[in-house]
């Protein structure tokens, strides 16, 4: 009869304290998540700021320029809270688009472009994908970065570096093919590497 009362009791008190971890779950504060989202984001966007310079719609940087029409696209590399250099001008908060260009010094332990891409195990990656463009493809993996808005990386294979785009947007759908456009302008300078 003992042994049945200890099990009974530790049962009942096992039972309370899983109730009461429940119930307490809600009132206390998960561990910065914040800081889970800002750290998985950085874990995939990498590099999201180039040096780049912007001039009468000529987007360049180191080992690339590309033409983005200034009808299209506004340049705000320059704002230090600017998360991407290129802004999709739209006339409302829907649709929105940033990206950033730049060229990658990290070997990626000398994978290429589609493996970097394909070969991907992060949890937070919810969409693979190619763009192709006439002089190169790029491919890319998609997370959310919050509710509303996903991020994007495009590596293209660059030599023995990586021509790279992160991209932010609230609908890739909608912007996708202003996107293309700009990967379709792309002219590499020498590779310095």
């Amino acid at each position: 009869m003992k042994k049945h009362s200890i099990s009974a009791v530790m049962a009942a008190s096992l039972l309370l304290f899983t109730l009461g971890s429940c119930t307490d779950k809600d009132s206390i504060t998960p561990p910065s998540e914040s800081n889970t989202e800002a750290a998985s984001k950085s874990v995939l966007a990498g590099n999201v700021r180039s040096n780049a310079k912007y001039e009468n719609g000529t987007y360049s940087g180191d080992g690339f320029s590309l033409y983005a029409d200034p009808n299209i696209w506004k340049f705000s590399g320059s704002q230090a809270d600017a998360t991407c250099d290129l802004q999709l001008i739209v006339n409302k908060d829907i649709n929105s688009c940033g990206i950033s260009f730049y060229v990658s010094d990290d070997d990626h332990g000398g994978k290429s472009a589609q493996d970097i891409v394909m070969n991907n195990n992060n949890d937070d990656i919810i969409f693979t994908g190619a763009a192709a463009t006439s002089a190169m493809t790029f491919y890319y993996y998609e997370w959310a970065i919050d509710e509303n808005i996903h991020g994007r990386n495009y590596f293209a294979d660059y030599g023995d570096r990586y021509l790279c785009a992160y991209a932010e947007s609230s609908n890739f759908g909608l912007v996708e093919n202003k996107i293309s456009d700009l990967f379709t302008t792309i002219k590499l300078t020498e590779n310095q590497k």
